[in-house]
């Protein structure tokens, strides 16, 4: 059974556009067209499953997503592992910030000052850190 792009967006819960874009982009054609309205198969919703797990959970950005969905080269599995791994990097990364954010509004829920974010010494001693830290760096040539 094949479905309608506007069933499939629905389903999914992703935007008619994003799937007209996946077409474009060659990372989710459908299986056929009811007259001028695209229609997706098992495969195509398994497709668009994957991409949903890849990119719109944040593991990789789109480009990443069609590189490691991509059919390599006979026996070229260097593309899509090195993605997943530079991925997966970025990821652990990501969550180290997440850590930092998370002690950082739990200390300003714990401040007793009236209003944390403004008037905590914490966080204004941290605030100067990075201050100090972006002032002694060596400025970007501008182009």
């Amino acid at each position: 059974m094949d479905y309608s792009i506007s069933e499939v967006a629905r389903r999914f819960g992703i935007a008619v556009s994003a799937l007209r874009y996946y077409d474009q982009v060659g990372l989710l054609p459908p299986a056929g067209r009811r007259g001028t309205v695209r229609t997706y198969g098992r495969d195509e919703l398994h497709r668009l499953a994957l991409v949903q797990l890849l990119h719109h959970n944040g593991m990789m950005s789109l480009p990443d997503t069609a590189t490691a969905l991509s059919d390599p080269p006979a026996g070229d599995r260097t593309a899509t592992r090195q993605v997943i791994e530079e991925s997966a990097a970025l990821v652990q990364e990501r969550i180290q910030q997440l850590q930092q954010a998370g002690r950082v509004l739990d200390h300003l829920l714990t401040c007793p000052r009236d209003n944390p974010v403004r008037d905590c010494p914490h966080l204004r001693a941290q605030l100067e850190h990075t201050v100090d830290t972006a002032l002694a760096a060596d400025p970007p040539d501008e182009a």
